[in-house]
């Protein structure tokens, strides 16, 4: 606690007590964001508090998919999911309530719930910007807890770019365990006037287990395919673009075995996804623009034990646009969406229908207004959904930034106030997710009514230069509160728990709950290297004054970059904290509740087209004691041991 206290003195006191030094003379460069007010903006300019992750780092942490990259962002809890995907949470909420774009369009889950970040790959991306906290109003019900975007490189120029990266996880025991492979291919073209560009991954992981004498295995194998094809022509007046994306993820490991019986039972996963996306916008006026776009998904899934497999068909359709005004200082954005899903499940080996062709629609309108003047802002928006299930909800924002001189530095307030709202999705109302062989269940509930917040936040971003300009300084402190009812949660049964010897949960709603805390960062930015520290604090209870459970308490990010520049080299370190869940009730004790990890990535350029690199994740080896499930007690610590990995890149 001594330390923790002592880092957020740190990070506190360091503004003010070089406020003195600052003398800054040179302009300091910034990236342009869209997602704070879906328009183009600078950083500096941007009435809601926007963070950046540049492309190439996100290419030297990531394993092929966003989960590295995103564990590396401060104040995002990253974590693996019993189905060996990926889900965050921000500032207290979990994946459902947190949005993924990819360039301003949403990835949609075609069960409507929190995108797997493992079935996002971490390819040609320029950079990342997150905003925490509720963003309902311009985003929809599925960004009560923040947004985050993953803008694309759009260069025209032809290209072709292979990435080849082999890893191994310390301390596996499985026979086919020793090296996992990914495989990255970039390649850009123009045909007659149409920009063509095709994105693929291949990543073969073979899983791990850490005692071979037992048969249930830690983590599954993993045999996963991405390919996306694009195309798009800007004519005089307008730009159009068709997108086609293929999913392939296979997940298998061994889980049990039936007394008596010399048969392994094991869970699988095996899913196929097609995505056709259109879009159209205008390129005539930049400064009042429109855009449409149009969207399919059909996701067939075949999952579950081997003596009890599932089939899932998911299909889903959305048509969004939007039209942005400019009158004068105010700057008006407004727009529809119309959404369509179906859901089908079925057990095949016995016959029967456990979801019949389930179906939900809805239509959105919103519209928000910025008010530019040359030292303040205002932000107000409203967006109303009408849902075919449960009617109309509508939701009301307002923000404002203040910029103030402070000596030579700049420091910024900005403060936003308002509603947001999010109906169940298909998933959390009639899916059923039998993983028995895992150990748990989850089951829908159709009685489930809509999810409503107040929330607030406010924060303080301080930028100046110190050391006669050498160095960038950038501190931001921020708060949070949110106040929620019928937030919607999966609920461990107790009883049934205890009848069954499994881990049952259902979704349900909690009558009310409050959500609050705070972020604290401090970043510097010298010539050849960068670092970051951040702390985040976070509180949430129930009407009963019980805790939420899988939210910790405590999370300090740091990490450092440092670049020699006579070798062409770059050495990327940082480490995570998360300390502070509150345990289930089902547990019979804590393993443990309280951990850091430390990762590291070097990379060099030997020419300008061929690159290497070698990482280590999880340096010190801090994963969940493997016994710990059998023995029913708690720990928070990740599946995954150290992992070693060497990668090349080529350039053609």
């Amino acid at each position: 606690m001594y330390i923790k206290a002592s880092l957020s003195a740190l990070i506190l006191t360091l503004p003010m007590n070089t406020i003195a030094q600052i003398a800054p003379d040179r302009s300091q460069t910034e990236h342009i964001v869209v997602t704070g007010t879906r328009t183009a903006k600078l950083l500096s300019d941007s009435p809601v508090l926007v963070d950046v992750i540049n492309g190439e780092t996100i290419a030297k942490i990531s394993h092929g998919t966003l989960a590295q990259a995103l564990n590396y962002i401060p104040g995002v809890v990253v974590k693996r999911s019993v189905k060996d995907g990926y889900n965050i949470q921000m500032q207290g909420f979990d994946g459902d309530h947190v949005l993924v774009l990819i360039d301003g369009q949403p990835i949609i889950s075609p069960t409507g719930s929190s995108a797997d970040l493992d079935q996002v790959p971490a390819s040609n991306i320029a950079q990342i910007e997150i905003i925490r906290g509720a963003a309902s109003v311009m985003y929809g019900s599925s960004a009560m807890g923040g947004v985050i975007n993953i803008i694309t490189h759009k260069s025209d120029e032809p290209a072709l770019k292979l990435d080849y990266d082999v890893s191994q996880y310390q301390g596996n025991t499985l026979e086919d365990g020793d090296l996992n492979h990914t495989l990255k291919i970039n390649a850009v073209e123009n045909f007659s006037g149409w920009r063509t560009q095709l994105n693929a991954l291949i990543i073969d992981d073979q899983g791990y287990d850490y005692d071979s004498n037992t048969v249930s295995q830690d983590a599954a194998s993993v045999d996963k395919k991405f390919i996306t094809l694009s195309a798009n022509k800007a004519f005089e007046d307008l730009a159009t673009s068709i997108k086609y994306q293929w999913l392939s993820d296979e997940k298998l490991r061994d889980s049990s075995i039936i007394p008596g019986q010399s048969e392994v039972i094991f869970y699988r996963t095996d899913v196929d996804q097609q995505q056709i996306d259109l879009g159209l916008k205008s390129t005539k006026n930049p400064k009042s623009p429109w855009q449409l776009n149009a969207r399919y998904i059909n996701h067939q899934e075949n999952s579950g034990q081997s003596n009890s497999l599932r089939d899932t068909n998911i299909i889903l359709s959305e048509i969004n646009g939007q039209k942005v005004f400019q009158f004068n200082n105010i700057e008006l954005v407004a727009g529809a969406v119309v959404h369509a899903d179906k859901l089908t499940q079925d057990k095949p080996a016995e016959n029967v229908i456990e979801v019949d062709n389930e179906s939900r629609e809805s239509v959105e309108v919103f519209v928000q207004g910025n008010w530019v003047k040359s030292d303040y802002q205002l932000l107000a928006g409203m967006r109303s959904q009408y849902d075919s299930d449960f009617g109309w909800h509508n939701a009301l924002r307002l923000s404002a930034m203040k910029n103030f001189a402070l000596g030579e530095g700049k420091l910024q307030w900005r403060a936003g106030i308002g509603q947001s709202y999010r109906v169940p999705n298909l998933k959390e109302r009639f899916y059923v997710f039998d993983h028995s062989a895992l150990g748990y269940m989850v089951l829908g509930n159709k009685d489930l009514e809509p999810e409503t917040a107040d929330s607030f936040n406010s924060s303080l971003t301080f930028n100046t230069t110190l050391a006669d300009n050498k160095v960038d300084l950038r501190s931001d402190i921020s708060v949070h509160y949110s106040k929620t009812d019928n937030l919607i949660d999966s609920i461990i049964d107790v009883e049934q728990s205890q009848e069954t010897g499994l881990s049952i949960y259902q979704y349900q709603n909690i009558s009310e709950a409050k959500i609050h805390g705070f972020d604290i960062s401090t970043q510097l930015t010298f010539s050849q290297w960068k670092t970051q520290l951040n702390y985040s604090y976070l509180t949430s209870e129930d009407e009963n004054n019980q805790r939420l459970l899988s939210r910790p308490r405590h999370q300090i990010k740091f990490n450092i970059n440092y670049d020699i520049d006579a070798y062409d080299i770059e050495i990327i370190a940082y480490a995570v904290y998360q300390a502070g869940e509150a345990v289930p009730d089902s547990y019979q004790g804590v393993e443990n509740n309280e951990y850091t990890t430390f990762n590291t990535v070097f990379n060099q350029a030997i020419t300008d087209k061929l690159s290497w690199r070698i990482s280590v994740d999880n340096i010190f080896d801090k994963h969940k004691k493997p016994t710990a499930s059998s023995q029913n007690l708690f720990d928070a610590r990740p599946v995954s041991s150290r992992t070693i990995s060497a990668g090349i890149s080529y350039k053609f």
